[in-house]
């Protein structure tokens, strides 16, 4: 009799986590998916300055991780106010080696496959369409002010000519 109790006990237990199981599962397959905290700066994405494009980034979703390139002008000047000054000719890509949402942005380092160095940027996001770049670890002379954050618009995957 004991015997028959525990079978039937242990037949009750199965029946009762199945119809849980089944009643969870169609729930949770209409369940809005995560959307990854990166997906939002994934794209490509242009700087200008006196109507050209200085600046391209181009970040690629890779579900867990972006990956990509910045591209921009090797040399950079600056106003005494941190604004932008003036851009050069020869332009350098580096590859994005690690992007991370720290706080309120994304933090992103890129390397340089010539020289081997790297750089760090921090980009926000100002909407889903514009955001704002930050160069991290510039020294500038004393008394001239950091640089300020460089605006980005975000533009389709046909408006940027892949590097090469």
């Amino acid at each position: 009799m004991k015997r028959l109790m525990s079978v039937a006990l242990l037949m009750l237990s199965l029946a009762t986590l199945a119809i849980a199981q089944t009643s969870m599962t169609p729930g949770l397959q209409n369940a809005p998916a995560r959307k990854s905290p990166l997906a939002g700066y994934a794209g490509s994405w242009i700087g200008t300055f006196q109507g050209h494009t200085w600046i391209t980034i181009r970040l690629i979703d890779q579900g867990t991780a972006l990956t990509g390139t910045l591209q921009r002008p090797q040399e950079l000047q600056f106003a005494d106010s941190g604004a932008l000054k003036s851009v050069g000719q020869e332009q350098t890509t580096s590859a994005v080696q690690n992007a991370v949402v720290q706080g309120d942005g994304l933090l992103l380092t890129v390397k340089d496959p010539g020289t081997q160095q790297t750089a760090r940027y921090v980009m926000r996001l100002m909407s889903a369409n514009t955001a704002e770049l930050k160069m991290l670890e510039m020294s500038m002379p004393p008394g001239m002010a950091k640089p300020r954050p460089w605006e980005l618009s975000r533009v389709g995957p046909t408006a940027v000519a892949p590097v090469h």
